[in-house]
C-alpha cells in the first residue's frame, strides 16, 4: 500500500514537472504535504504561479511597450507628412520668393516638432529605463527655479504673461538641479501655453518637517473634472488644450523625474486655472 501511494505521488510529481516545463498550469488538486513528494509537488505548484505572475506581468509591459510605439509612431507621422508636402511642393513648383519663404518657414517648424519630440521620447525612455541617476544636494533652489523662469521668458512676454516667484531669498533644498529643473520648467511651459494673454504665474515655495513644496498656479485653461489622473498619462492631451501646440509628454516627465526625487506631484483644479505641486522630501 506504501509503494502504490509512493509511486502515485511521484507520478503526480512528475506529471506536475512536465505540466510547468511545457508552460501549462499543474494540477492542484490532492496535494498532501505529509510526504515529500508532495511537499515537492506544492513547491513546484507554487514556481509554476510565480512564473505565471511574472508572464503576465511582462505581457502588460509588452502591450505597453506596443502602445508606446504605436503612440510615437502617431505623433510623427503628421509632422513628416507635412514635411513630405512641402518638400515635393518646393522641389516641382516655381514660387514666388514670399511664397517660397512661407513654406520653407512650415518646413522649418515640421522639423522642430519632430526635435521638440524626440528629446522627449530620449528622455522619457532615460528616465524609464533609470539610465538617468538623480544626484540629490543641498543646493540653492530659487537659482534653480529662476533658470527654469528664464527658459520660458520669452514665450510668456510674447504672450504679456508675468511670471512671480514667491520663496525665502537663497532657501536650500536638496535636488538635482538639471532634472528638477527640467520638471520645474515641463510645470512653467504648460501654465504659458494654456494661460491667456496678459495672464499671470506665481510659483511658490513652502517648507515644513518632512516636504519642501513648489507649486505653480495659473488661471488658465485647466483641465476639466476627471481629468486629474488622465493628464499624466504618456502623451495624453486635455479635452481644454487639444488643439495647441505640445505632445503630452510634460506632466508624464515631470511626475517621474520627481518620483526618482523620492516625492510626488499633487495637481490642483481651479475655476479658471490649474495648480500643480512638487513634493520633495527632506533629508
Amino acid at each position: 500500500m506504501f509503494q502504490f501511494q509512493n509511486r502515485k505521488e511521484m507520478e503526480a510529481l512528475s506529471e506536475a514537472l512536465e505540466k510547468l516545463i511545457n508552460g501549462e498550469a499543474p494540477e492542484t488538486a490532492g496535494i498532501s504535504q505529509d510526504t515529500l513528494p508532495s511537499k515537492v509537488r506544492s513547491q513546484i505548484l507554487r514556481l509554476g504561479e510565480i512564473m505565471k505572475a511574472k508572464d503576465q506581468a511582462l505581457g502588460k509591459e509588452k502591450e505597453e511597450i506596443r502602445g508606446m510605439i504605436a503612440d510615437t509612431a502617431h505623433q510623427l507621422r503628421t509632422p513628416l507628412a507635412n514635411m513630405e508636402s512641402y518638400l515635393e511642393l518646393l522641389e516641382t513648383m516655381d514660387w514666388e520668393e514670399k511664397e517660397r519663404e512661407n513654406y520653407l518657414l512650415a518646413l522649418r517648424e515640421s522639423q522642430e516638432k519632430i526635435r521638440f519630440l524626440t528629446e522627449g521620447l530620449i528622455k522619457m525612455a532615460r528616465l524609464e529605463s533609470r539610465i538617468i541617476q538623480i544626484r540629490k544636494e543641498a543646493r540653492n533652489l530659487q537659482e534653480t527655479l529662476l533658470e527654469s523662469i528664464l527658459q520660458v521668458k520669452k514665450e510668456a512676454e510674447e504672450k504679456h504673461i508675468e511670471i512671480r516667484l514667491e520663496m525665502k531669498e537663497g532657501e536650500q533644498a536638496p535636488h538635482d538641479r538639471q532634472w528638477l529643473g527640467e520638471a520645474v520648467y515641463n510645470l512653467l511651459d504648460n501654465s504659458v501655453k494654456y494661460s491667456e494673454e496678459y495672464g499671470q504665474i506665481l510659483m511658490t515655495v513652502v517648507r515644513n518637517e518632512m516636504f519642501t513644496e513648489i507649486r505653480v498656479c495659473d488661471w488658465g485653461r485647466g483641465i476639466e473634472e476627471g481629468e486629474e489622473n488622465l493628464v499624466f498619462g504618456r502623451f495624453y492631451r486635455g479635452k481644454n488644450v487639444s488643439g495647441e501646440k505640445g505632445f503630452g509628454l510634460g506632466l508624464y516627465l515631470a511626475r517621474e523625474i520627481v518620483h526618482q526625487h523620492g516625492g510626488f506631484l499633487r495637481l490642483k483644479r481651479q475655476e479658471p486655472g490649474l495648480s500643480v505641486s512638487i513634493y520633495l522630501p527632506e533629508e
